[in-house]
C-alpha cells in the first residue's frame, strides 16, 4: 500500500471525523431536526485505542442534554489498507421514549467533482440472470440521482451493495454490511458534489427506555490514481479482514459434488466409493435440499417441475424413508474418504403446520400463501418467517442446529432464503417503530452465524447469495448464482459474472452443470471453488437424474479438477480485466449493443506480486474471427523471467516480465467457442 493512498484516506479522516468542525459522514432526523443542526449543541467526547498495530478504534459520542438519546460512532481506522469503516448506534439512556428518528443515513458524504472529466459510477448487478453481478458503468450527468436497493432483503438479487464513485484522479470505492433491506443513493448536484448516501431503505421510529439499534456497517476506500489499483487494494483487504479465516489463512473455498437431500443413503454410499474410487478430486460432499420433513417417499433426484421441498421447510426432521440412520452414515462415509460434508437449510422459512410453527407460533413474524413459484398448477403452500429477532427463539435455533451439526457430523452449513422478508418485518412494525423489527431481525442473524462459528470453529458458513460486507465476512458463498445450472445456460454468463464479482471480493463459488468434455463452458463458469457432478442433479420435467454412465470422460473431469486446483491460489491476487465480459462487447460502458459478445473475446488476469506468479484466463466466443489474440498482463517485474506455462499443451516458455507487459503475450485458440488457461511464474 503506497504512502499516496493512505494518506488520501488520512485526510479523509482527519476532514470527516477529527477536525474541529468534521463534515461528519452520517445523517439523521431527530424530533423533524437534522443531525447537523443539532450535533453542534450536544455534549460530546472522543475515544480511541489499538487493538493491534493495524488498527485504531475511534470511538465518537454525541448525547442530547434533554432527552437523554445517545448517537455513537464506532469506528475502525485501518493503518495497512486506506479503508475507514463504520457502525452507528443510537441508546436511549433516558426514563422516556424518544422523539422519532428516522432518515437514519449511516453514510452520508460528498465528493468534490474536478474539472478532469466526467464523474461516473462503477457497481455490479446482483445474483440475477444471464447478466449475474455483470459489471455496470454509468455517467454521472448534472442533477443525475442513480439508486440501487435490495429491496426484500435476504439475497442481493438486484444488485450487490458495492460501488465505486470515479472523479479523475481519484475517486471513492464504498461498501455497505447489512443482510436486510438497504438503499444506496448517488445525486450529482449543483455544487459541483456528488453525494453519496447508503443506510437502511426505511426508518421511523421511537426507542423505549433503555434500548439499543445500529445501523448497517459502512466501509470507505478513498482513492487516487489507477482505478484497478483501488479495486485490488479493497479485495486485499476484504481477503484479510472481511473473509472467514481458519488456522490463520482465507477459507479455501472447495471444489463439492452435488447431491439431491432426497437420494438415497445408499446410493450416496455407492456415490462416494465412486468418487473415491475414480480419484475426481472433489473435496466436499453436498448434499442440498430435501432430506427432511415427514417419512415418506421422494424423487432421488430433483426434477424441476417436480420438487417438493419447499412444502416441508420448517420441519428439519430427517426423513426416514430416504436415511433410515440419519444424515450420519453418508457423513461418515465422507469423512473416511477425506471429503467434508455440506447439508442445505432454510431456517428463516417455515412452513405453516409444521410442528415448530404450531409449538411457538410466537417465534413467527406475519404469514404468506402462494402456489409455489408462481405457478398455480404446483402446490399451494402457506409459511411464516422465523423471528431471530426473538430472543427465545433464536437461542432455541442456535442450540438446535449446533446440535445437529454434531450429530450428524455437518463440515459445512448452507442457509439459503428463497423468499422475500421485507414485508414480513414491515407487517410487524407499529406506526411509530418503522425498521425495528428488520434492525432486531439483522441483528439476531449476525449473531446466529457468530455463535454458529464460536460453537464450531471449524464449520465453513456457506449463506447462499447474500453479498453484503457483513455476511461475507462470515460466510462463504459456494453458488453465487443459480444461472449456471439451468440446463440451457450460456457459458458468456460465467464469464460476466467472474469479471463484474471479481472488482469486488475475492472470495466465492460457482455451481454449473458438468458437460462432458465441454471445456469451453466449465472454465467459463470456474470459480475459486465449484460444485458440480457427473450426473443430472436438476432438469427439467423430462428429465431423470442417472448415475454416472459407464462411457463419462473420466480423464477429462479429473483434468479440469486438477487444473482448477492449480489456478485457484491465484483467484485471491490481484484482478485485472483484460478483454470484454457482457452482451454488448464492454461491460464497462453503457454504448454499442449491435455487436454481439460471440463476436468478443473475454480475458482477465489473476496475479499475486509477492509469490510472482499468476494466471491468465481466455476465452474465444463462438463468433470470433480471430484465432490468436495478444494480451498486456499487469504488475509485473520487468527485470525478471517468467515460466509461461500453457495447461493444454505439453512444456513451457521462459519470457520477461518487460516483454510480457510491453509486448503482450499472444494466445491461440483454435476452437470457437475455446478457452486457454495460462499461468506464469517468476523463475530469475
Amino acid at each position: 500500500v503506497g504512502p499516496g493512498y493512505l494518506g488520501v484516506k488520512n485526510r479523509w479522516v482527519e476532514e470527516h471525523l477529527l477536525g474541529a468542525k468534521p463534515m461528519l459522514p452520517f445523517s439523521f432526523v431527530y424530533g423533524q431536526k437534522t443531525s447537523d443542526s443539532l450535533l453542534p449543541s450536544w455534549s460530546q467526547k472522543a475515544d480511541e485505542n489499538k487493538p493491534d498495530d493495524a488498527r485504531i478504534e475511534r470511538i465518537l459520542t454525541w448525547r442530547d442534554p434533554k432527552t437523554d438519546v445517545e448517537v455513537r460512532l464506532a469506528a475502525v481506522d485501518y493503518m495497512d489498507y486506506p479503508v475507514i469503516e463504520w457502525t452507528l448506534y443510537f441508546t436511549n439512556h433516558g426514563k422516556n421514549d424518544t422523539p422519532i428518528i428516522e432518515d437514519v443515513q449511516a453514510l452520508a458524504t460528498t465528493v468534490r467533482v474536478t474539472d478532469n472529466g466526467m464523474p461516473t459510477l462503477l457497481y455490479s448487478k446482483g445474483c440475477g440472470g444471464m447478466d449475474t453481478y455483470a459489471l455496470q458503468k454509468r455517467s454521472l450527468n448534472l442533477l443525475d440521482t442513480i439508486r440501487f436497493s435490495n429491496p426484500e432483503g435476504g439475497k442481493t438479487v438486484e444488485t450487490i451493495p458495492f460501488f465505486n464513485i470515479l472523479t479523475p484522479p481519484g475517486g471513492l470505492i464504498g461498501a455497505v454490511g447489512w443482510p436486510g433491506k438497504w438503499s444506496i443513493s448517488i445525486t450529482h448536484t449543483m455544487d459541483a458534489a456528488i453525494v453519496a448516501e447508503a443506510g437502511m431503505e426505511g426508518t421511523h421510529l421511537s426507542l423505549r427506555p433503555g434500548e439499543e439499534i445500529r445501523t448497517p456497517k459502512i466501509l470507505l476506500l478513498p482513492w487516487v490514481g489507477d482505478c484497478l489499483d483501488a479495486h485490488n487494494l479493497l479485495r486485499r483487504q476484504i481477503l484479510k479482514y472481511h473473509t472467514p479465516h481458519y488456522h490463520g489463512e482465507p477459507v479455501v473455498v472447495p471444489v463439492s459434488h452435488g447431491g439431491w437431500g432426497g437420494m438415497k443413503t445408499s446410493t450416496s454410499l455407492r456415490l462416494i466409493d465412486q468418487i473415491s474410487d475414480q480419484k475426481l478430486g472433489y473435496e466436499n460432499f453436498w448434499m442440498d435440499a430435501g432430506w427432511y420433513g415427514t417419512d415418506r417417499a421422494v424423487d432421488e433426484f430433483q426434477v424441476f417441475g417436480r420438487e417438493d421441498w419447499f412444502l416441508y421447510a420448517g420441519n428439519w426432521k430427517v426423513n426416514k424413508v430416504p436415511h433410515p440412520n440419519g444424515l450420519k452414515p453418508i457423513s461418515d462415509a465422507a469423512h473416511a474418504k477425506g471429503l467434508k460434508f455440506l447439508l442445505w437449510f432454510e431456517p428463516e422459512r417455515a412452513v405453516v403446520g409444521t410442528p415448530l410453527t404450531l409449538e411457538h407460533p410466537e417465534w413467527f413474524i406475519g404469514e404468506v400463501g402462494v402456489n409455489f413459484e408462481g405457478d398455480i398448477n404446483r402446490p399451494f403452500v402457506k409459511y411464516r418467517l422465523f423471528d431471530f429477532g426473538n430472543p427465545a427463539a433464536r437461542q432455541y435455533m442456535i442450540d438446535w442446529v449446533s446440535e445437529f451439526i454434531t450429530n450428524q457430523g455437518i463440515d459445512i452449513y448452507r442457509q439459503d432464503c428463497n423468499f422475500g422478508l421485507g414485508h414480513f418485518w414491515a407487517q410487524a412494525d407499529a406506526r411509530d417503530r418503522q425498521g425495528i423489527t428488520e434492525i432486531r431481525y439483522a441483528e439476531g442473524l449476525l449473531h446466529f452465524w457468530d455463535e454458529l462459528r464460536r460453537k464450531h470453529p471449524d464449520l465453513i458458513l456457506d449463506i447462499v447469495q447474500r453479498g453484503d460486507l457483513e455476511t461475507i465476512s462470515r460466510a462463504v458463498d459456494l453458488t453465487r448464482a443459480d444461472y449456471p445450472v439451468s440446463p440451457d445456460a450460456d457459458p458468456t454468463a460465467g464469464q460476466m459474472s467472474t469479471q463484474g464479482l471479481a472488482y469486488w471480493r475475492p472470495h466465492y463459488g460457482t455451481c454449473l452443470q458438468t458437460r462432458p468434455r465441454d471445456t469451453f463452458y466449465f472454465r467459463s463458469t470456474a470459480s475459486p471453488g465449484v460444485v458440480f457432478s457427473p450426473f443430472n442433479v436438476a432438469g427439467t420435467k423430462e428429465e431423470v437424474g442417472k448415475f454416472i454412465p459407464p462411457d463419462y470422460p473420466f480423464d477429462w473431469l479429473r483434468t479440469m479438477v486438477e487444473q482448477l486446483k492449480i489456478v485457484r491460489p491465484f483467484y485471491y491476487g490481484d484482478y485485472y480485466p483484460l478483454a470484454p465480459c457482457s452482451g454488448i462487447g464492454d461491460c464497462t460502458v453503457e454504448g454499442n449493443k449491435e455487436r454481439s459478445a460471440a463476436w468478443e473475446w473475454a480475458a482477465w488476469q489473476f496475479n499475486r506480486p509477492e509469490h510472482g506468479d499468476g494466471v491468465l484466463q481466455a476465452f474465444r466466443r463462438n463468433k470470433c474471427p480471430g484465432a490468436s489474440k495478444t494480451f498486456r498482463l499487469r504488475r509485473l517485474d520487468p527485470a525478471s523471467q517468467y515460466e509461461v506455462t500453457n495447461l493444454d499443451v505439453r512444456g513451457s516458455t521462459t519470457i520477461t516480465g518487460k516483454e510480457l507487459m510491453e509486448a503482450g503475450l499472444t494466445v491461440e485458440i483454435n476452437d470457437a467457442p475455446g478457452a486457454a488457461l495460462i499461468t506464469y511464474k517468476r523463475v530469475v
